[in-house]
């Protein structure tokens, strides 16, 4: 039986946002708040004078190394996908055995976006100011060699796979989860009869409810068999908070910053920074170094952990020659926020027609490249967008979506075609939500 969870994990020795873009709602002139996270000047002298996000939801998953054949999953079925993820019957690996050193990659994002909000102020409406409320989590496994990857998958119970050496110098893993509270400000500082230009900003207080990371990797490994696992000339940078607590365990602050040029009538061109910032992780938070020439982990499949702390002093005494303590290296640790630089460029090809392409380029926290071409039908009560775009995360992944908004509610996503049956199921992305708005009689 293949295990998901295993791999996501990929034991405690690589436990694990590329971020939710949600390209089809936030570049549209009606997106609102939604907008501001993708650039913060986008809000200023919009077409709304204000705009309440009740709700909205959104996930993605995009990988090369996991898949579940287009046959097996049914036209928009999440169910089946849901049932299959927890029965652990639906996904398989992209794993060659004539090539077990091949490097994959996994990313999983998630964000849910609460009451937030914008509001026009002033008498010329040229100043907008915002709040927002978000929980996000983000988890990369990157440059994953194939054997680990499918040996975590197998639970390493995969015989084909024991009394082989293996080597990884590559992997990195990364996860967070976390609120963050956002104060938003945009404004036009100049216009005349042809242009305008925009800027605007956020800070945020982030509050982080998990975190681990796996980093410096050399892991030399050989599984024997049930009763022995050897680790040879291995390295290793780990880090958690304590998953018995939920925090939160550390705070921080991000900002994003954007300025947008406005070509009255034709389009505009917009550039963001987002998610500048980091979390310090003080509370049930520990960090560890492994090393060894040689250790033996005896009767691996029969140990039971009731806490992340006993599986701690297990490799700790795998690797240190008995010494349960030795692997301890500090009780706190830093971890940096999915960084991007974002390139927005609009244009109104006939009247309620508009193309938007976007580029996202990740800067920190491993976050995917994507290059988007977003066109949509937009009208004040309703709007249609076909975002087509190319996602880099070591390896490139085209992505088809769709988005439809009706009224005040709003549902898609930026990959659909797993859920269309256009092919395996690598990837998807997917979101929806609630945002009442008014709109401004001069930009109508």
């Amino acid at each position: 039986m293949k295990k998901l969870p295993m791999l996501l994990l990929c034991a405690h020795l690589t436990s694990c946002a590329f971020a939710q873009e949600m390209l089809g709602v936030r570049t549209g002139n009606f997106a609102g708040i939604q907008g501001a996270l993708l650039n913060p000047s986008s809000i200023a002298d919009s077409k709304l004078a204000w705009d309440v996000n009740v709700a909205s939801v959104g996930a993605t998953f995009a990988n090369n190394f996991l898949y579940a054949p287009k046959n097996q999953v049914p036209f928009f079925g999440f169910r089946r996908i849901i049932k299959g993820s927890i029965d652990e019957n639906l996904f398989d690996t992209k794993f060659d055995p004539a090539n077990p050193n091949k490097q994959f990659n996994v990313a999983l994002s998630a964000e849910a976006l609460g009451p937030s909000f914008f509001m026009t102020v002033g008498r010329r409406h040229k100043h907008e100011i915002g709040l927002t409320i978000a929980g996000r989590s983000y988890a990369s496994i990157r440059n994953i060699t194939g054997h680990l990857g499918e040996n975590a998958f197998d639970y390493f119970l995969n015989k084909s796979l024991w009394d082989q050496s293996f080597q990884d110098n590559s992997v990195r893993v990364r996860f967070m989860g976390w609120m963050e509270y956002g104060a938003h400000y945009a404004t036009v500082i100049h216009e005349d009869e042809r242009y305008e230009i925009k800027v605007g900003g956020a800070l945020k207080y982030l509050q982080a409810y998990a975190a681990a990371y796996a980093r410096s990797a050399r892991i030399g490994y050989t599984i024997q068999d049930t009763t022995g696992m050897v680790f040879t000339n291995t390295n290793l940078d780990y880090g958690r908070t304590d998953y018995g607590d939920y925090g939160p365990h550390g705070h921080g602050f991000s900002a994003d910053l954007g300025v947008t040029l406005v070509r009255k009538g034709i389009g505009s061109l917009g550039l963001s920074l987002l998610d500048l910032g980091s979390v310090n992780l003080r509370h049930a938070a520990s960090a560890y170094h492994l090393q060894t020439a040689e250790g033996v982990f005896s009767d691996w499949h029969q140990a039971k952990f009731a806490n992340n702390e006993q599986v701690d002093r297990t490799l700790s005494a795998v690797f240190y020659n008995g010494d349960s303590s030795a692997s301890f290296a500090g009780n706190h640790f830093r971890m940096g926020l999915p960084t991007a630089l974002s390139v927005q460029a609009d244009w109104n090809v006939y009247r309620h027609f508009y193309t938007t392409l976007a580029i996202v380029k990740g800067l920190g926290m491993p976050r995917p490249d994507v290059y988007a071409i977003v066109p949509r039908y937009e009208t004040r009560w309703g709007d249609v967008s076909l975002p087509a775009s190319l996602l880099y995360y070591g390896h490139w992944q085209p992505r088809l979506g769709l988005a439809v908004r009706i009224g005040y509610f709003y549902i898609g996503g930026d990959e659909i075609g797993p859920l269309l049956r256009l092919h395996d199921l690598d990837a998807v992305d997917f979101y929806a939500g609630v945002h009442i708005f008014f709109t401004q009689k001069h930009n109508i």
